[in-house]
């Protein structure tokens, strides 16, 4: 995207000086290393905190599930984390309510909104209470708290359904469907439970390369290329044909298995792709998003009551974000016929510029 375009979408859609600015400190390594240690500055009296709090809680739990930074990811053995049963049992009640409105949300969402669709709002999230426990289970925070260096905030929680899609002629995918990394901050984990069978490549499965071939390929590459301006993207989109040319296909990871196969992932030190869900066929996956306190760039972040925890609990700290939002805020019920998909739709078709949301890989 050109300087000039990127300049048009700011206008386009009224975004401020200081939002201008952010943007374009972000798309460079500098600028994102200064905007980090601002943040960094501002928050570190609740840093300390975190990191005082995530140490204790892994000298407590001895913290069985870690990830390796040079891979950036880790499957998880069944009963290695608990609540993993309820939580898919419960997902499935979610995707049961949800499946007389997904052809009209289909019907409804444009172009590149039909990818991924969440059909889980803050009101679905609180009367599912054991969604949050299972992602906030000490086991879980003790492991994300390790890799990020205190206990993080869990910023989403998401129940993700793709439909299957045609394919047109040439380069059939766009956005989170070619590879790309996640600019939120420089590591965050996203945790990803299959809900259905993912066999093959054309149940779209989520596909990654390992942490340190992913810098590899960057390197080969000749540098990360800015992200679309507005978009959660730091890097990418790369297309399929520049990722070819520099990675070994056997590098690549798939997450393909059976339903109830849980990942975590770092998706900011992973090139990723996901949701390339062929016509005919349909994936639905459960999707956790852990973040440092002080991450570089918010985007939208569920409300979740805090108050079931104590207060001074690291589950209570997870969900306590540096500013609170109303309940709905930025998740309303996704069903309702005035859901976010259906405002996309009249907006794109009024040829007005929409900024794009963070979907599920």
């Amino acid at each position: 995207m050109s300087n000039s375009v990127h300049q048009d979408a700011h206008r386009d859609r009224g975004v401020g000086l200081r939002t201008r600015l952010h943007y374009s400190m972000y798309a460079s390594e500098l600028g994102f290393r200064v905007l980090k240690g601002h943040r960094r500055l501002t928050h570190w009296g609740a840093r300390k905190q975190r990191a005082l709090a995530g140490k204790a809680l892994i000298k407590r739990t001895g913290c069985p599930v870690k990830i390796d930074p040079e891979l950036g990811y880790r499957w998880i053995e069944p009963g290695e984390l608990p609540g993993m049963d309820a939580l898919i049992r419960s997902c499935d009640g979610v995707l049961e309510g949800a499946r007389p409105h997904l052809p009209r949300l289909e019907a409804e969402a444009p172009g590149r909104y039909r990818i991924a669709f969440d059909l889980l709002g803050d009101d679905g999230l609180d009367e599912r209470p054991e969604l949050v426990d299972a992602m906030v289970s000490d086991e879980l925070l003790a492991c994300a708290s390790d890799y990020l260096g205190g206990v993080p905030l869990l910023r989403r929680v998401a129940v993700g359904y793709s439909p299957g899609q045609e394919q047109p002629d040439g380069e059939p995918w766009a956005g989170s469907q070619l590879f790309h990394f996640d600019g939120e901050d420089d590591r965050q984990i996203k945790v990803f439970v299959l809900l259905s069978d993912v066999e093959d490549e054309r149940d779209g499965p989520l596909t990654f390369l390992p942490a340190a071939a992913s810098r590899e390929a960057v390197r080969k590459l000749g540098g990360r290329p800015v992200g679309p301006v507005g978009s959660y993207m730091r890097a990418g989109p790369y297309s399929d044909e520049e990722v070819r040319r520099v990675v070994d296909p056997a590098d690549l990871v798939t997450m393909t298995g059976k339903r109830g196969r849980i990942l975590l992932l770092d998706t900011s030190t992973t090139l990723h792709q996901g949701s390339r869900v062929h016509h005919g066929r349909e994936r639905t996956v459960f999707m956790g998003v852990f973040q440092r306190f002080d991450l570089v760039h918010e985007t939208p972040f569920n409300w979740i009551d805090s108050s079931r925890f104590l207060a001074s609990s690291p589950q209570a700290l997870a969900l306590s974000p540096p500013r609170a939002i109303p309940r709905n805020y930025y998740f309303p019920d996704p069903l309702a016929p005035d859901s976010a998909a259906s405002r996309r739709g009249e907006v794109l078709r009024e040829g007005q510029v929409s900024v794009p949301r963070p979907t599920a890989a």
